[in-house]
Formats: structure tokens, C-alpha cells, sequence
């Protein structure tokens, strides 16, 4: 059933196919799963490269092929979620973070982003929540004191 039947229809088959080869150069979906974990982690290594150099752009198809082929991985996540909310989509930063988050929500360094994403999408009822959680993830015994003083100095910022 079409659920809207006054739309055209499109086929999508050849934007599709042709998103998936440019996404995987020509692997198929059944050889996804096959990368080698230590083919992903030299991946990962050359975009940690590139955010480092602070080439987020450079380093958004790298993190996007370890994202990818191995969505359970929290660094991939908070990676890919970093690259993204430098070059402001952080809307879609805030769904990696998010993933990232469920995926260790110990990170006060994901919370404290997550915060940061809500806040600048006018959610501060969500931003305060997640700044508050950052900084009470900087307790002992992580003793995290920069994300710990950035976090009170964003809350400061939503309440002024």
C-alpha cells in the first residue's frame, strides 16, 4: 500500500545504487559486515588524524565508513557525531551523540556535546539536562575538571 497515493512515484533503485557505491565503493550490503576490525581501525585512525588537524570534512568519510560497518563501536559514533556538529549539522550530530550516549552512558564528554547540541536547537529544558549529567559524570572518581567547568560554564550561559 502507498501510504501518500496523491505523491508520483518515484523508483529509487538508481539513486539508491547510486548512493551505495559511492558509500561502499561497489561492496555489496552482504560484504558490509566482512571489513576486518583491523581494516576499521586504521579507517578510524586516519580520521582521528584529521580531526586532530582539525579537518572535520576531510575526516567525515572515514568516520562514516567505520560508523557504518560498525554501528555498536561508541568511538565510531561520538566520532562521526564530532565531525558532524563541527561543520554544524547538529541535528544530525545530536542523533550521533545520542547513539553514542546509549551506547556508554558514562561519557560525560557525550553528554556535555549532546548538551551543546540542544542547546544550540533551542532545547535548553534538554541542554540543562545533559550539562547537569556531564558534570555529575565529572564526580570521583573521574575527576574530569575541564568538561566538569565547561559544563557549569554552558548552564551558566542557558540560565543568564
Amino acid at each position: 500500500m502507498d501510504p501518500n497515493p496523491n505523491l508520483p512515484r518515484l523508483d529509487p533503485a538508481p539513486a539508491g545504487e547510486d548512493a551505495l557505491q559511492r558509500l561502499f565503493g561497489g561492496a555489496t550490503l552482504a560484504e558490509i559486515n566482512q571489513v576486518p576490525q583491523e581494516q576499521l581501525e586504521a579507517v578510524y585512525t586516519v580520521g582521528c588524524e584529521r580531526v586532530d588537524r582539525e579537518d572535520f570534512e576531510g575526516a567525515l568519510d572515514p568516520m562514516l565508513y567505520v560508523v557504518v560497518h560498525n554501528p555498536y563501536e561508541f568511538r565510531y559514533q561520538f566520532a562521526y557525531g564530532l565531525c558532524l556538529h563541527q561543520l554544524g549539522q547538529v541535528a544530525d550530530a545530536a542523533k550521533h551523540y545520542g547513539l553514542a550516549w546509549m551506547l556508554d552512558p558514562s561519557d560525560a564528554g557525550t553528554a556535555f556535546r549532546l548538551g551543546e547540541c540542544h542547546a544550540a536547537l533551542g532545547d535548553q529544558e534538554a541542554a540543562a539536562e545533559a550539562f547537569e549529567t556531564a558534570k555529575a559524570l565529572c564526580d570521583p572518581p573521574t575527576f574530569q575538571s575541564n568538561i566538569r567547568l565547561a559544563a557549569e560554564a554552558a548552564l551558566h550561559r542557558l540560565h543568564a
